[in-house]
């Protein structure tokens, strides 16, 4: 058995996941070179890949990457394996310039676990709920259930994600990964259209008794509503809820922890040049290089500590939280 089949094996032990949806994770997704593995008596026993994505940040586009499938044996856990293979990825992770980390906890009470390897929660979200009856469609706009999306979608679709100030960005080949997983589990791309031009976009997906809209994209209110009226028609629904960014900080679909702390406040100072204050990062025990003092003044950032200054002290949960607040970070269609 290879190191894929047996990562495959522990997923299907650990995680409650359709056969079909693993079967695709595993097809589409998984590469030996984003997998990492803890091994004992010759064995996979604890496992998680690395996804590499791009995400806007502070006026421009870094590289981050996304922890997915973390599991452990059940035979193998409480005895700090992930704990170790985190902080082994943090620092591998280092190494190839990834700047920060992400992950989607499996279960609420994992936010207090990760916390503990310096993850915050971070990508704030809404849920408004919509009603059918309150919405103003445009006979203008033609909307359609879009079966076969194509270049010209995806390019629509990534142009209008680059807009949000922080957000996790989609490449083509992960477009095409969304897209068979919304085949699988019967949910559908609707696209709003004006002479020929493709003016929004939703992603809907029916779960129980609620339909959920997992990602809104239009150019108009008009596009919106259009949108939604539709797919309120072609689920039947009265009521729908949208899923949308928000900077109020109640709901968190993920979390974050800062992997190069230099490189991320050179680029937090140069955005914001008004910003003036003297950091002390410690405690970062799988990237040692972390720790240290930084002062932030007229847009630069420089190492080394100034005498007579008072520095704030921060983890790296501390000082992931720092960075991203004032982004209001969000991410959507992650296979969760």
């Amino acid at each position: 058995m290879n190191t894929k089949d047996e990562v495959k094996a522990l997923w299907k032990l650990c995680f409650d996941d359709s056969d079909e949806f693993t079967d695709l994770y595993f097809r589409m997704r998984y590469k030996d070179e984003i997998n990492r593995v803890v091994r004992e008596g010759g064995r996979v026993v604890s496992a998680l890949q690395m996804i590499p994505y791009p995400m806007t940040f502070c006026g421009g586009v870094i590289p981050v990457s996304y922890i997915s499938g973390a599991c452990t044996h059940p035979a193998c856990r409480k005895r700090g394996v992930m704990r170790r293979l985190l902080e082994e990825t943090h620092r591998y992770m280092y190494e190839e310039g990834v700047l920060l980390a992400l992950l989607i906890p499996a279960e609420e009470r994992l936010f207090g676990y990760y916390a503990r390897s310096g993850y915050v929660p971070a990508f704030g979200y809404a849920m408004e709920r919509v009603q059918a009856d309150g919405l103003c469609p445009s006979p203008e706009y033609k909307v359609e259930v879009c079966e076969c999306p194509d270049a010209e979608h995806y390019r629509y679709f990534d142009s209008h994600v680059r807009m949000r100030r922080s957000c996790i960005l989609h490449t083509m080949e992960d477009w095409e990964v969304i897209m068979a997983d919304m085949r699988l589990s019967d949910a559908r791309l609707l696209v709003a259209c004006e002479a020929g031009r493709i003016v929004g976009m939703a992603f809907a997906v029916m779960n129980g008794d609620t339909l959920y809209i997992k990602e809104l994209l239009t150019d108009t209110d008009a596009a919106r509503d259009s949108l939604l009226y539709e797919a309120a028609y072609i689920y039947k629904v009265q009521t729908m809820v949208c899923f949308l960014p928000s900077s109020a900080g109640t709901l968190y679909r993920g979390m974050a922890r800062v992997i190069h702390a230099e490189k991320m406040l050179r680029i937090f100072a140069r955005n914001y040049p008004e910003v003036e204050c003297y950091i002390h990062v410690e405690g970062d025990e799988a990237i040692a290089e972390n720790n240290g003092y930084y002062t932030l003044k007229g847009g630069v950032c420089r190492r080394g500590r100034m005498a007579e200054k008072e520095y704030r002290y921060y983890t790296p949960h501390g000082l992931t939280r720092f960075l991203l607040e004032a982004e209001h970070s969000y991410m959507s269609l992650m296979l969760d």
